[in-house]
């Protein structure tokens, strides 16, 4: 990638929430957790789409008294600056109202709705916030969990770091008035578990995932249990991913894509013989349907 495509990417984060289920509620063959998901509005960056809170870095999230506060010291291999953990806690709880801090947040309702506006208003009172309420952003319960690169055939591109976290209570826990979309950037705010969420894009109850967020949550398929889900993702290899998109066919439906992932054995740098890895998609004028994901012997349909 060229400096200049790198000084055009914008520097952003998103956090998956997972919050686990009470066990009387989890059905058999279905995880034990539910991830948070918002749907963006129908204007700006990925409209209606279902999405993980997030959105770019601010300066504030540079803040140098960020790693003060927090005794910060890298850990894992090549991790992210700490910048992209602040933005990622910082943007969830703009956008949901949950904030992952050490010790959990004890304000009111009323307290987190004025706290969530001067935060998205200006990202400065995110610390500002936390040093009054003697709160840490708890980015040691972060794990990273994947980089996205938007492709160039997108107007808008950003680089996204991927955090996961597990919140140590349940998604019930949380009332309609104390979590909810900020009815700016989000309209909806739904907890689903991984196989609920691509259902409900299959029955088109959600109506589009971005090839990062479908891609996640069929990497999040096959862990059932939230107690280990931070053990199963925390020593990956964090590869960036750039889909090379080529065009498969067009009909009246739209101009299908194949998105090529590192590791995919058409992939023009990250090559690995034999093995597909890739995610299919249909462009409209509308914008995008994921069609499946596969990776390996692994394929998750989406639409057909």
């Amino acid at each position: 990638m060229s400096t200049e495509d790198k000084e055009r990417l914008r520097d952003s984060s998103s956090l998956i929430i997972a919050a686990p289920i009470s066990k009387s509620k989890v059905e058999p063959g279905k995880a034990n957790y539910k991830i948070l998901l918002l749907q963006r509005s129908r204007l700006g960056t990925s409209a209606s789409a279902h999405v993980f809170p997030g959105g770019n870095v601010d300066k504030a999230d540079h803040d140098p008294r960020w790693a003060t506060l927090l005794n910060y010291k890298p850990t894992g291999l090549n991790p992210p600056p700490l910048h992209n953990a602040i933005c990622a806690i910082r943007e969830a709880f703009e956008e949901s109202g949950v904030l992952v801090s050490d010790p959990p947040m004890e304000l009111s309702n009323d307290e987190i709705k004025i706290w969530r506006e001067r935060v998205h208003d200006n990202a400065e009172e995110f610390y500002n916030l936390c040093t009054s309420h003697r709160l840490k952003p708890a980015v040691d319960r972060l794990c990273h969990f994947s980089s996205w690169i938007t492709p160039p055939i997108e107007a808008k591109r950003f680089h996204t770091q991927f955090y996961l976290t597990v919140l140590p209570w349940s998604s019930e826990s949380f009332s309609d008035s104390r979590v909810f979309a900020d009815g700016k950037e989000t309209t909806r705010l739904d907890w689903f578990t991984p196989e609920e969420a691509i259902e409900a894009y299959r029955s088109t109850t959600i109506q589009t995932f971005l090839p990062p967020q479908f891609v996640s949550l069929a990497h999040l398929l096959p862990v059932k249990k939230h107690e280990d889900l931070l053990k199963y993702f925390k020593d990956r290899e964090i590869l960036t991913i750039m889909p090379e998109f080529k065009m498969d066919s067009q009909d009246d439906q739209g101009i299908h894509l194949s998105g090529i992932l590192p590791g995919d054995e058409e992939h023009s740098t990250q090559v690995q013989k034999g093995h597909k890895h890739r995610i299919h998609i249909t462009r409209t004028k509308k914008g995008m349907n994921v069609r499946k994901y596969v990776h390996g012997p692994t394929e998750v349909k989406a639409r057909l």
